[in-house]
């Protein structure tokens, strides 16, 4: 099973696919120089293909944190409240998915963005009540509360564009990590 740092450090790279490490530093809070440490340790174990743009999982690597994920929420998977609390976000996952898909039709309706950040605002709430079982959700709190800060100043671009932190992607990756908490498949019907 992976330390903390390091599968933090990993499931940064299985969430987004590919990243650098100033970015993995970014979403996971670790400092750059730790980051870059634990990239090298875990190119030496051949867990991740070090590229220039940036890291990649290797077989091995998505092995381990599949299975600290197993191994470190094989409990949580079993609470009724964490399901009930899974449920839950099904329906506010429908919705928040629903208003993007409308604020990109509209060329950036700011009535659906309002609505669609408000979605954003009622999660980071919701996740208050998983921190005790799951504490580094502390860190998609933080994310999304800078993202949605990011777009009431004017940086639209921070609702949905993929290539940066926006609130659409920490809710993608929020996402990918619940079914991996809950071992869960995601839904692509």
């Amino acid at each position: 099973m992976l330390s903390d740092t390091d599968f933090a450090v990993l499931n940064a790279i299985y969430l987004k696919k590919m990243a650098t490490g100033d970015t993995i530093a970014e979403v996971t809070g670790l400092a750059a120089d730790l980051v870059a440490t634990r990239l090298e340790a875990a190119a030496d174990a051949a867990q991740v293909l070090l590229m220039p743009t940036g890291a990649m999982l290797l077989e091995d690597g998505t092995s381990a944190v599949l299975a600290t994920y197993r191994d470190t929420y094989a409990a949580v998977r079993t609470e009724p409240a964490v399901q009930h609390w899974y449920e839950n976000f099904e329906t506010i996952n429908s919705r928040f998915i629903a208003q993007v898909s409308e604020w990109q039709t509209t060329d950036g309706d700011e009535r659906i963005e309002r609505k669609l950040l408000q979605t954003a605002e009622r999660l980071t709430r919701d996740l208050a009540a998983l921190l005790p079982r799951i504490p580094r959700y502390a860190q998609y709190i933080a994310r999304f509360n800078k993202g949605m800060e990011r777009v009431d100043q004017g940086q639209r671009e921070y609702v949905c564009k993929p290539t940066i932190d926006s609130v659409h992607n920490i809710w993608f990756e929020f996402h990918e990590d619940i079914l991996a908490v809950l071992g869960r498949p995601r839904d692509t019907t």
